[in-house]
């Protein structure tokens, strides 16, 4: 009856001492997140980006030489992944639902200011500072399983003839040309697949997307006061 009750009290003592794994009886504790920061329309990795989880300040990760980052997160979680750089503007992703399986291929594609500015000339726009300025992909499913290097170099990642909305209703949606700019006469996306929706007040907001062949996840993304949301490809509005 002694050693019965000592091996669960010594399994307890060296559990304190050495750590504990990242599973308990429930499942994992934490599971890993993961992905490459590179800048928007080009193939160039971002070396040295800072990337933090909102919901948990305590985490950060910094970029590679080949944009590579890694983060423990919490299971069964939420986790809004953002990132800064000296050189590109600061950056929001979705917000996602971590369940207990590993979230791979989460990508930042993070804009230089320059370019950021000139996508507001042509939206003839001005970002308020206490709105909220998101964009967003619908995406084809065959990018999903590539490697970064592969998804690189696969050109344009969408599915034309989509229309996209936000729920609940905020601003109209312009959707970018096969040029990669935004254009209010597309009533549909283009084979870029980009959609942006400027100066959104703060709130949680649903983005979907509908085809007639085809349909995408749908999407959660969380907007604060001067926060700029990419929910960008593979993930976002990714075709199911």
């Amino acid at each position: 009856m002694r050693f019965a009750v000592a091996i669960p009290i010594v399994c307890v003592l060296s559990c304190v001492v050495a750590g504990c794994d990242s599973e308990d009886e429930n499942g994992p504790r934490t599971v890993t997140m993961s992905g490459v920061a590179y800048t928007f329309n080009t193939p160039d990795p971002v070396v040295g980006a800072e990337i933090r989880v909102v919901e948990h300040p305590g985490l950060v990760a910094t970029s590679g030489a080949d944009g590579s980052w890694s983060l423990e997160v919490p299971a069964r979680s939420e986790a809004t992944p953002w990132v800064t750089h000296g050189e590109h503007v600061t950056m929001h992703l979705q917000t996602f639902a971590v369940g207990e399986a590993p979230i791979e291929r989460v990508y930042f594609q993070m804009v230089r200011p320059n370019v950021y500015d000139l996508l507001a000339q042509v939206l003839e726009v001005t970002p308020d500072p206490e709105l909220c300025q998101i964009a967003s992909t619908v995406s084809e499913k065959a990018i999903q399983t590539m490697s970064f290097a592969e998804f690189k170099a696969h050109g344009a990642h969408g599915v034309a003839d989509a229309t996209v909305t936000i729920t609940p209703s905020a601003t109209e949606v312009v959707y970018f040309n096969e040029m990669v700019i935004p254009d209010r006469t597309h009533t549909q996306t283009s084979r870029d697949g980009g959609v942006v929706w400027t100066n959104v007040p703060p709130g949680r907001y649903t983005l979907s997307a509908t085809h007639p062949t085809k349909s995408f996840s749908e999407v959660t993304v969380t907007c604060a006061a001067g926060r700029f949301v990419n929910a960008n490809p593979p993930h976002g509005l990714a075709e199911l």
